[in-house]
């Protein structure tokens, strides 16, 4: 993603989060919904574009949280489904989670075999 998007982006997600904020303060109704603590994404159904940065960035978010180099909390979208309506969604279920740890899991027992692969040939030779 190129210098000018990622700005664009960062504009918009903080624009979408101050609006949000403002609504929640006029008239609470998704707030108890998201965890204290939460890492929390924009998505919307007009703005394809910002969905989709969010949703790799919190696959970014959720690897981290899975490697240990990021804090474990919950990862949820505030999205606009329609005009002035959005609903909550929790992007980091037990599914994801495990779907993750099984990927690292599969990565590491392949790289630990074709390591193991490259030091027979070494020996072999």
């Amino acid at each position: 993603m190129g210098q000018s998007n990622q700005v664009s982006s960062t504009d918009k997600n903080l624009d979408r989060f101050a609006k949000f904020l403002n609504d929640e303060l006029e008239r609470p109704s998704l707030a108890k919904q998201v965890p204290i603590g939460a890492h929390i994404f924009h998505g919307s159904y007009s703005d394809t574009s910002l969905t989709q940065v969010n949703l790799k960035l919190a696959s970014k978010i959720l690897l981290g949280m899975t490697l240990g180099y990021v804090e474990e909390a919950p990862l949820m979208m505030v999205f606009e489904d329609k005009p002035g309506h959005h609903m909550v969604i929790d992007l980091s279920t037990v599914v994801q989670k495990d779907k993750a740890q099984r990927f690292i899991e599969t990565f590491q027992d392949q790289s630990q075999q074709e390591m193991g692969a490259k030091i027979n040939e070494l020996i072999v030779d």
